[in-house]
């Protein structure tokens, strides 16, 4: 209520406030009505006054927030209160004497100025009134090179996304975001991330919980997390959440790397200064063994790359001196090309990267090239460079990166060239040598996972030599006991198949896990006796549509109940035997998604006289702790409850929700999901 109520002060007094600053005329203040008029804006910035305030004192009671700011704000709201209050029961007298009612004006405007600055900053940041003509400070680029993931990737996330409530002047749950130790001491619910824990703390939960959950983060109506913000920030955080781990550190192929990669490029792109080529010089750079092309739309800069060795002549390098200024990066690998061609690239004056790899030159350009300011990664593999012409790269101005892949430096020598130049990193490639690696897992090749027949069962791994082990009883498969995969094998009921890969001299590979669900007999139609939740739900045919859905309950495949059990009556237009039904569903459990409390079937052929046929109490997970059996992952899970052949022709399915999440969830208290998105009847 009091962000609801706290407009119409500001905009009463205001407007009182002018119609005294710039009286219409000496007649129309004399004018009977138009006191009256005043009378009614001042009476009702009074009563709005008061409303805003005592409502804001409630809104004090709420922890979090800076005390001193909130006193400010508090009392300021209090003064203007009982300040126009009084002013409106001193009205008459206050209007008799020349100028004071526009004196008193004046001190109401600078109360709810002063006031208002106040609550904008607890609610909204500091320098919040003035932040829109406030000039943007610029942003300092930052060089892949030089980029640190915490400093450059996820605080840049955290500062935008959650700072507004978790700051010095608004602390929500005692948690500040401002510095590293902050972060780290956490909020009163505990620490912001667990490395060692199995799902790896507070903050990971509550970003990933559903966005109408209270708990979820940022709420609802703020901006939210994108999928590339969880990413970095989920990350870092497996990672060990190392406050000074480099991007450029980071494996080839890492995922955090990779994003670090485009958003920096993407940065240095945006910082040339230097105007477009000519599109047709361009046209006619373009060649067959050439290939000029910008480095992204709109931008300026041009990379130029050569790829036939046979067709390669040093003619075709001064060619490119016509558009010298805008070419960033220039790939000359494989090229046969020596030294003394290379001379000319120092006029290449904005040359950020240069691919020499597997090229003749043995480093007498070197001193030419230092010419180069911007140049940041040179890449040399395969090369004749020694450790003398490689020690005179530590001259080059900004050279951040060098690729040094089999060259005919030992290890000794380049530890010492390093050191010389410690602001370089010198890309010496993988040595996996000693190295035992894993397998990946097999691949699963049926298209279907609900049969109405029996089908051959299809795994498959893409390495020569792999043993394929699999269950089919729940257990996990080893390398000794469990059967040996071979085509023909058949799956004819509701099956779950686990499997693995073995090799000698490698490592297992993690496990594969897939359901099979039988459906043998399709219902004509499927009542709702109680309707799906408003936030999940669809038609019936989404039950036996025979599509089944996977672990991302959102895509749409999924119906859920919440607050209220799921009751469904099947029903057959003809009398059929039964003897199982199975509800395909997907447990998440840290996303409120749980296994139902209890399923029960009921039956018969007629809908007013039904009987149990039977009843299954599924297993709940447990406490939410890294020594915990519990899931942190959400996993696809089949209720199957079996019963004696029975002649039906109507099936009543009721599945009760978790109404209250146990006390080691994080929801605890509120309710849980159930969410199905195939009825099997067998």
């Amino acid at each position: 209520m009091h962000p609801l109520m706290v407009h119409f002060p500001i905009v009463l007094v205001i407007l009182y406030a002018l119609v005294h600053f710039l009286p219409l005329s000496k007649k129309s203040n004399d004018d009977p009505a138009n006191y009256s008029m005043n009378d009614v804006l001042l009476f009702l910035a009074a009563l709005s006054s008061v409303i805003t305030s005592l409502m804001g004192l409630f809104l004090s009671k709420e922890e979090g927030y800076d005390p001193v700011a909130l006193q400010w704000h508090k009392w300021g709201g209090v003064i203007l209160s009982v300040f126009t209050l009084t002013w409106y029961y001193f009205r008459k007298q206050l209007q008799s004497v020349k100028m004071l009612p526009s004196f008193i004006s004046f001190i109401a405007l600078g109360i709810i100025l002063v006031t208002g600055h106040q609550g904008a900053a607890i609610t909204h940041g500091q320098n919040f009134l003035f932040a829109p003509v406030t000039p943007e400070k610029k942003k300092v680029l930052v060089q892949f090179e030089e980029a640190i993931v915490f400093a450059d990737m996820v605080k840049p996330i955290l500062q935008e996304k959650c700072l507004s409530c978790h700051n010095s002047k608004k602390a929500k749950g005692d948690l500040v975001m401002e510095s590293e130790e902050l972060l780290l001491k956490g909020g009163k619910n505990g620490k912001l991330w667990d490395t060692t824990a199995t799902d790896f703390g507070l903050l990971l939960q509550r970003v990933h919980l559903p966005l109408e959950q209270k708990k979820h983060m940022p709420p609802q109506g703020k901006p939210q997390l994108t999928e590339e913000e969880l990413e970095i920030i989920a990350r870092w955080i497996k990672k060990g959440s190392d406050f000074a781990l480099k991007v450029a550190d980071l494996p080839a192929n890492d995922t955090l790397r990779l994003i670090g990669l485009k958003t920096f490029m993407d940065a240095e792109m945006a910082q040339y200064d230097f105007e477009e080529a000519d599109p047709s010089a361009i046209r006619k750079l373009n060649t067959v063994n050439r290939v000029v092309a910008q480095q992204s739309l709109n931008s300026p800069a041009l990379a130029v790359s050569f790829f036939n060795a046979k067709l390669f002549s040093a003619d075709q390098l001064k060619e490119l001196t016509v558009i010298k200024k805008q070419i960033v990066s220039l790939d000359l690998s494989k090229m046969p090309v020596e030294d003394a061609e290379l001379m000319q690239l120092s006029q290449f004056e904005n040359l950020r990267r240069l691919h020499l790899n597997f090229t003749n030159i043995n480093g007498a350009v070197f001193p030419e090239l230092q010419k180069l300011k911007f140049l940041k990664i040179l890449s040399l593999s395969g090369t004749r460079i020694t450790a003398r012409q490689l020690d005179q790269l530590k001259n080059f101005p900004q050279l951040k990166t060098v690729h040094v892949w089999n060259i005919p430096v030992d290890t000794l020598a380049l530890r010492q060239i390093q050191s010389n130049a410690k602001n370089i990193r010198f890309e010496t490639g993988f040595k996996g040598d000693t190295i035992t690696l894993k397998l990946s897992p097999p691949l699963l090749q049926n298209e279907q996972q609900i049969i109405t027949d029996a089908v051959s069962l299809k795994l498959k791994h893409y390495l020569p030599g792999v043993t394929i082990r699999y269950t089919t009883d729940n257990s996990e498969p080893d390398s000794i006991h469990s059967t040996i995969y071979k085509s023909g094998q058949m799956i004819d009921r509701n099956t779950v198949v686990r499997a693995k890969a073995y090799k000698p001299g490698w490592i297992g590979s993690d496990m594969m896990e897939v359901l099979f669900f039988k459906q043998t007999h399709k219902p004509d139609s499927i009542i709702f006796l109680t309707p799906p939740d408003s936030s999940y739900s669809g038609s019936a045919q989404l039950l036996t549509d025979l599509d089944k859905g996977s672990t991302n309950f959102r895509a749409g495949t999924y119906l859920a109940w919440r607050r209220k059990k799921m009751e469904l009556l099947l029903k057959y237009n003809e009398p059929i035997t039964v003897q199982s039904v199975t509800l395909s569903s997907v447990i998440d459990v840290y996303r409120y998604v749980m296994p139902p409390v209890d399923v029960e079937v009921w039956g018969g052929e007629n809908p007013d006289q039904l009987k149990l046929l039977g009843r299954i109490v599924p297993e709940q997970p447990g406490a939410m702790k890294k020594d915990s059996l519990v899931r942190t992952v959400a996993f696809l899970k089949g209720f199957e409850c079996a019963f004696k052949p029975t002649r039906v022709k109507y099936i009543k399915i009721i599945g009760t929700t978790v109404l209250k999440l146990p006390k080691w969830h994080t929801g605890k208290g509120d309710a849980g999901y159930i969410f199905v998105d195939e009825i099997l009847v067998n």
